[in-house]
């Protein structure tokens, strides 16, 4: 694969580490509100804003607030997590009755420590995005490409690929996992490295993460950036009462799709 086309792969997996913030237009005026605050990964970019203005607009009439938080930095998840608490500090989320976090990857890398020592001390529940396979990304783009990896997105990725997830622990905030069922183009052009750390395990204990629900997605990385509205019912519902709808597909899904394509 020529420069060129590397770039593009990466690009195509791990987006500018400082997408677009989201904040509600108008300040809430009263503290009986709650509000969700999200924090996107390396695959959030511009073209994922309108998403997420989407759902907070229909949100925001039901009493729930969201923000997107603009959080990572180039400087590593240490620095990331110093500006994820200046972003909660700045919009006073701590004025809320309750605060819902829906984490992408490196959000979950990010905030857990945070929530652990206190510093989101409202924290209601948070719904984590898992992957099998996204979750190799950054550790392929940092032993594949180095180079390129750290010119667009500095050390913050090399410590996502490099640190083991540290699970939340708090037992007073409701816990929920969204595991991806499908692998982003990225993962299947680099498919011999992506198996490198061993088969794909769907079974939600996998993750090292204790929860209270979880469903499985139809979608990849970059449609749950894409088509958020599409889950935000499932989300809503677990904010609301704890857990996913009947409805929810909480089936892990069977057979490899990466083998599957391959064997076409």
């Amino acid at each position: 694969m020529n420069v060129r086309a590397t770039t593009v792969a990466l690009a195509a997996c791990l987006s500018a580490c400082a997408g677009p913030a989201l904040t509600p237009s108008v300040a809430p005026s009263a503290p009986k509100r709650d509000a969700l605050l999200v924090l996107p990964g390396f695959g959030y970019g511009r073209d994922d804003e309108e998403a997420f203005r989407a759902v907070a607009r229909t949100s925001s009439a039901a009493g729930m607030d969201v923000y997107v938080a603009s959080y990572l930095t180039r400087s590593g998840l240490g620095t990331s997590r110093d500006r994820l608490a200046r972003f909660a500090r700045d919009h006073r989320l701590d004025r809320y009755e309750r605060l819902h976090v829906f984490a992408f990857i490196a959000g979950g890398w990010t905030v857990n420590p945070l929530a652990e020592s206190g510093g989101l001390p409202n924290l209601a529940s948070i719904t984590y995005d898992r992957s099998p396979y996204q979750e190799r990304a950054p550790r392929i783009a940092a032993d594949s490409m180095p180079l390129l990896a750290w010119l667009r997105y500095g050390s913050t990725v090399f410590d996502v690929a490099r640190t083991p997830y540290t699970p939340l622990r708090a037992e007073h905030v409701r816990v929920a996992l969204m595991v991806e069922s499908m692998p982003t183009a990225f993962i299947k052009q680099h498919e011999a490295a992506a198996r490198k750390d061993g088969p794909f395990d769907f079974d939600c204990d996998s993750f090292v993460q204790r929860y209270d629900d979880c469903l499985y997605l139809a979608m990849d990385h970059d449609d749950v950036y894409a088509r958020f509205a599409d889950i935000w019912p499932e989300l809503i519902a677990f904010i609301q009462t704890g857990r996913f709808s009947d409805t929810a597909n909480r089936t892990p899904p069977t057979g490899d799709p990466l083998t599957r394509r391959a064997a076409k």
